[in-house]
């Protein structure tokens, strides 16, 4: 019995030690900068397609860098170089646009297809590229955990920098979607924000890896989620679990805009209308574009949202 005992110990054990390191290299596989799948693996794993809109996307960022922006850096509060990206109208601006951009993108490749709409609205554009991301430091990206507080620095480095007089509007895609409403639910945010753009993004961490591990056949997911989140928190120090946008917005103060693309194959559009109906913002709106794909909404419905951003605006006095 004893030795029938140990060895179900061992077996065990063994188990156990297998299925961690098996959490541990998927979380890795998800969040380590490091490794990187083909553009064709991503594409199907994601079950979005931008395969379209490369010459689009190609144009934009030729747009962009023929346009010239400054550089700006700080280092986060884990010690990381991080840089950012700043675009000027033609006429002095006190409104800055902070963009925060979605997961493995970068501030230019998100940004470039919003930025010469707020240039010629006259705004100030200014885009970070986050932890382990673009020319940003840093080995893992950990899905808006860290990329809130090292956000919200960003806005101190502005006002620093700029001015306490100037106005921030946030406009977050996907991940940086979920960053800017946790940031939107925070009491120490500055008074100086006057409204969030809310695009794509998902209701928790939880939330949208247990969908999206759903979708791809596997059942029961939350054992695999837990597993990749434990894995996180021990070997990196983040912990996904406490990512949740949705609880952040029911404490949101500022103006929210909430819009998302009805055909996301990523993200899918009922945790945006979720946020929305969770805000506790006395002033929100949402749009739910028919036809646009994952961070597409822009692309397929650039009137509705155009115009939305500019109600904001126009009642703000920005």
């Amino acid at each position: 019995m004893k030795k029938c005992f140990k060895r179900g110990l061992i077996g065990a054990g063994a188990a156990g030690i297998t299925a961690y390191g098996l959490m541990t290299a998927a979380n890795e596989a998800l969040f380590n900068r490091k490794i990187v799948f083909p553009d064709e693996f991503n594409q199907k794993m994601s079950g979005c397609d931008n395969s379209h809109l490369g010459e689009f996307l190609e144009n934009n960022l030729k747009w962009l860098e023929e346009y010239g922006y400054e550089r700006h850096f700080i280092v986060s509060d884990k010690g990381y170089r991080l840089t950012g990206y700043l675009m000027k109208p033609e006429k002095e601006s006190d409104v800055f646009v902070f963009g925060a951009h979605g997961y493995r993108s970068s501030g230019k490749r998100e940004f470039s297809k919003f930025v010469q709409y707020y240039l010629e609205k006259g705004y100030n554009v200014f885009f970070p590229d986050h932890v382990a991301s673009g020319e940003s430091e840093g080995l893992m990206c950990t899905f808006g955990y860290n990329e809130r507080e090292d956000c919200m620095k960003w806005l101190t480095y502005l006002t620093d920098t700029f001015g306490k007089d100037i106005k921030i509007i946030l406009h977050g895609v996907s991940m940086g979607c979920a960053t800017v409403c946790m940031m939107s639910g925070r009491d120490d945010l500055p008074e100086n924000v006057r409204f969030t753009v809310a695009d794509c993004g998902f209701t928790r961490a939880e939330d949208f890896f247990n969908w999206k591990i759903r979708k791809m056949g596997i059942k029961p997911s939350a054992p695999i989620v837990k597993g990749i989140f434990l894995a996180g928190k021990i070997n990196h120090g983040f912990d996904l679990f406490d990512v949740s946008p949705v609880d952040s917005v029911k404490k949101a103060k500022v103006p929210m805009f909430f819009v998302h693309g009805a055909k996301d194959g990523l993200v899918p559009a009922y945790m945006c209308t979720e946020l929305y109906e969770s805000c506790g913002s006395g002033m929100k709106e949402i749009l739910i574009v028919p036809e646009a794909d994952h961070a597409q909404a822009f692309i397929h419905g650039r009137k509705e949202y155009a115009e939305i951003i500019e109600r904001f605006a126009e009642a703000l006095e920005l």
